[in-house]
């Protein structure tokens, strides 16, 4: 039997009995107007449409309030408690179209009325998964966008955000560089350069070192962002597709213990897609344990699917009906077909109107269905991706082709890249339709509720389920399809924007099922490459094994420079992910190659180094790895003991050379140039490292004496900074400190005209931590530390920048005689970075002069004895010749300090004076 309902209102209006005149002219009786009027009046009513837009948040109120309430505590200012927790990080998880995303986008209302407040979403993709950071650079790249906006509005134009660009580029330096070719809105907030360009950013061979400083990098930016723009709040959607490096990133930012600006962050996941071997749910356990000591609050909130009475109260939103009993039975079939999830609900009741089973009767005004007849003509709809695609095949052909390619395309897109592939690609049966455009056809799709705007120029899905039912559509998931769509995108888009979409472009090419060919191998290196400088070494090691399977069978023939590059990277790229028989494999498969040179195995050399040296702890084969590479490149260096007399004769021959060269020479050096060279150079400072770690000593004299002998022949190079002032160091552990101020005052000078972060840092940390001090105030000191600090940390040589900080804020200090109670304080912070980046003799260092500073401050129970909350000398034991020097110097310290002359005595003798030469080695504060 037929049930016609109607709203409250909607009677009311027919009992009162008004003529036709009497109404609005929408309403007046249709069949009085032409038939073409009257099509063009329904099109353009407004009653009879769902109103999507009236559901809001129905059935989300305390979930809203949670929301509200940790947005309202991040606010709050009180100046009395400055230890006020200014981040918070919020976690809403639920199932597919549970409303996450809309629940999140109700705090941006809020977020607006701020001063300065920015509410920005970025979304990782399920269908491009090796695009390193994509969630994160979509919302930094929004970030960037509203600032931009609000610059070029005469409001801000003198106002809080004018000098967001000169702040950044002043903190970041020519590394923004790196950051504006992975968020190019950046460039649009930064100053431009006398020269026009942000300038080149130095790389190191380190891919440790790479991976520091993107980290770094973003931590400093959204340190400067957050600053001028507060509240500052990031919604990360779909976290459950996240890349590794984009939860190192987030775990980074939100526990920065720098930055104390309101930050929120609100992370959207899939719960049922995350179980406990998931890096989410292991990445949150950790999160929940250090919230304490970083100082963030962290919220879940669970976002279910509704119940019946919710089901009710947004279908009586969309149909406008204020009476729940007359909307009961039809949100039962709903709830019982959607099973509460509030997507699927709302694109169940379209599917409802597009079918005619629910429609709008303009002659009485009201919403009109048949319940026996939805319940029996919807049994067979189990899940919502069918649904939609059902809706989906009743469109135009063209409209479903619009849909297809967009569904191969990442969530977020621009309608220049819809067009380009609609304009060159055709769908069997799309050319008997009329002619349409991409701009034509859109706004169609947003009235569908399959996409909407996001930009100028920009759409994006609605939902991901929309994206995975267009895909699924026609022909869209096969490989051939998406081939055809990656090469198009490959052959028509202009250079920068094939930058811009190279990981969509090659990962929609080698979905194709390719045949071995070397153009799409180069595709996949110049992915890897890029994924490479972004500190993605998973997506890069996944692009450079497709590109090695590309390669044609010949390849060593045919493309050999090609081949190289691709096994280099791939050797690398595994060696980074711990996969060390892939990297062994690769390594094998160059040194292998009868044609090839030493500088061509160069790049598989440095990593079979980084293998032997920093994980293995095989010193003695990575010397000799060492010295067989340098012989091959013509550079002998002596096996076993050297005899004394011939490497001092060695060291003096250096320091006059040194000594008689021009001091314009170290002012205005020419560049070395030579490949041979620079690469003797390279493994030099390798010998010199695993010599030090090695214990070494005459080798240490021998790598540091051909590095000054080639700098002075054929010019500077990045480590001959380092080097001088090594070399310094040498000078002063036998004594002669004027040598060693010398040799540090000409390494910073060649260490001026070579564009190396890394090699400064070392240089910096190296002159001003052991050689400077000796001859200027220690005051005179400080700055360069500090500069030797940013340095390291923006390079990624963490460790140096660490060395420098500690040297920077308790070292020197504590002989400036500095208040131990700020020394303390700067020493703690140190400490927790230390921990953060798991430099583990940085952090012993740090402790045993925390544990000083609070014994002399009488914090502790021991006066003479390291033993207390930050060290404790009874459990502590090391081989490591710096540690134990470390020790002995400030046990002799407290107690010279605490009066026990006759028992410091007694330790002297005991250990003898070996720890100062040890300290000065390794470019420590020397302490009489």
């Amino acid at each position: 039997m037929e049930s016609l309902h109607r709203s409250k209102s909607m009677e009311s209006l027919h009992r009162s009995k008004r003529s036709d005149n009497a109404m609005p002219a929408s309403f007046r009786p249709i069949q009085k107007q032409t038939s073409f009027r009257a099509h063009k009046a329904v099109q353009e009513l407004t009653i009879n449409k769902l109103h999507h837009e009236s559901i809001g948040l129905v059935g989300r109120e305390k979930e809203t309030e949670t929301l509200q309430s940790c947005l309202a505590r991040m606010l709050v200012v009180d100046g009395h408690n400055k230890n006020d927790r200014k981040k918070e990080v919020i976690f809403l998880k639920g199932y597919s179209g549970a409303g996450k995303s809309k629940l999140a986008d109700s705090l941006e209302p809020t977020v607006k009325k701020t001063q300065n407040g920015i509410f920005v979403r970025g979304k990782f993709d399920l269908n491009n998964k090796d695009k390193p950071y994509s969630g994160i650079v979509e919302a930094f790249g929004a970030i960037c966008q509203k600032i931009a906006r609000r610059l070029q509005s005469k409001k801000n134009k003198e106002g809080n955000l004018s000098d967001i660009g000169n702040e950044i580029l002043a903190k970041l330096g020519s590394s923004a560089q790196l950051l504006v070719s992975l968020i190019p809105e950046l460039e649009a907030i930064l100053p431009v350069s006398d020269e026009g360009s942000l300038g080149d950013v130095s790389e190191s061979n380190d891919y440790q070192a790479e991976q520091e400083r993107f980290k770094y990098l973003f931590r400093v930016l959204t340190q400067v962002l957050t600053s001028h723009c507060s509240p500052l709040v990031l919604v990360l959607d779909d976290l459950q597709w996240a890349d590794l490096s984009s939860m190192e990133v987030i775990d980074t930012l939100i526990s920065d213990p720098q930055n104390s600006n309101p930050f929120m962050v609100i992370g959207c996941f899939r719960s049922n897609e995350v179980d406990e071997s998931h890096v989410l749910s292991m990445q949150m356990k950790d999160w929940s344990g250090k919230k304490e000591k970083y100082g963030f609050n962290m919220t879940d909130i669970e976002v279910g699917s509704f119940g019946v009475d919710s089901v009710n109260q947004i279908i009586m939103a969309m149909l406008r009906i204020d009476d729940a009993d007359i909307t009961q039975r039809l949100a039962e079939i709903c709830f019982k077909r959607t099973h509460g999830n509030p997507f699927f609900l709302i694109q169940f009741v379209a599917m409802l109107e597009e079918t005619e089973l629910l429609t709008f009767n303009l002659g009485l005004l009201k919403w009109v269905w048949d319940e026996e007849v939805i319940e029996n003509e919807t049994m067979s709809t189990s899940n919502v991706v069918d649904l939609l695609q059902a809706r989906m095949r009743k469109l135009p052909m063209k409209m479903q082709q619009l849909l297809q390619y967009a569904s191969c395309l990442e969530s977020t897109f621009k309608i220049s890249t819809l067009g380009l592939i609609l304009k060159n690609h055709a769908i069997p049966g799309s050319k008997t339709e009329p002619e349409e455009d991409v701009l034509t056809l859109l706004p169609k799709l947003v009235l569908g509720q399959y996409f909407e705007r996001c930009g100028v120029g920009m759409y994006r899905w609605v939902h991901d389920k929309v994206q995975e039912a267009a895909l699924s559509l026609g022909d869209a998931s096969t490989s051939l399809f998406q081939f055809e769509i990656g090469s198009i995108l490959y052959h028509s888009l202009e250079a920068r924007e094939l930058e811009e979409a190279l990981f969509v472009v090659v990962d929609l090419i080698s979905k194709g099922g390719l045949q071995r060919r070397s153009e799409f191998a180069e595709l996949n290196l110049r992915a890897a490459e890029k994924a490479r400088t972004m500190s993605a070494f998973r997506s890069a090691a996944a692009f450079s094994s497709k590109g090695i399977s590309l390669l044609p069978r010949d390849t060593w023939t045919t493309d050999r420079s090609l081949t190289l590059r691709l096994y280099s990277m791939g050797c690398e790229m595994e060696l980074a992910l711990g996969r060390h028989e892939v990297m062994e494999k690769y390594c094998s498969e160059v040194l292998s190659q009868p044609g090839l040179s030493t500088l061509e195995k160069l790049p598989i050399y440095f990593t079979k180094f980084q293998k032997l040296c920093t994980i293995d702890s095989k010193y003695e084969e990575t010397i000799d790895l060492c010295c067989d590479v340098l012989k091959e490149l013509g550079c002998r260096v002596p096996r076993g003991t050297s005899s004394p007399i011939k490497v001092m004769s060695l060291l003096f021959r250096t320091y006059r050379k040194a000594k008689k060269t021009p001091k314009s020479f170290f002012e205005t050096p020419r560049l070395m140039k030579d490949p041979t060279q620079k690469a003797i150079m390279g493994f030099l400072y390798r010998l010199y490292i695993t010599s030090i770690y090695n214990s070494s000593a005459l080798r240490i004299v021998f790598s540091l004496c051909h590095q000054i002998e080639l700098t002075l022949k054929y010019g500077a190079h990045d480590f001959s900074g380092s080097a001088f002032c090594m070399m310094g160091a040498v000078a002063a552990t036998l004594g002669d400190f004027e040598t060693g101020a010398y040799f540090a005052e000409m390494g910073l000078l060649i260490q001026q005209s070579v564009a190396s972060k890394y090699t400064e840092s070392l240089t910096l940390c190296a002159a001003y931590s052991a050689l400077l001090g000796w001859t200027n105030p220690w005051q005179s000191c400080l700055a360069p530390l500090w500069k030797g600090y940013v340095c390291g940390m923006a390079s990624g040589n963490v460790e140096t920048a660490l060395t420098s900080a500690m040297n920077c804020y308790c070292s020197l200090p504590y002989l400036m005689g500095k208040p131990l109670t700020s020394i303390e304080t700067q020493c703690r912070q140190l400490v927790s970075q230390s921990e953060d980046l798991k430099l583990s003799d940085v952090i012993v260092i740090a402790r045993m002069q925390w544990q000083s500073y609070l014994n002399l401050m009488g914090r502790s129970t021991e006066t003479v004895r390291l033993k207390g909350t930050a060290f404790d000398c009874d459990t502590f034991t090391s081989d490591v010749p710096l540690l134990g020097a470390w020790r002995q110097a400030i046990d002799s310290n407290l107690l010279v300090f605490f009066g026990e002359f006759e028992l410091a005595a007694e330790l002297a003798i005991k250990r003898g004076g070996g720890y100062k030469k040890v300290l000065q080695t390794y470019f420590m504060v020397m302490m009489e």
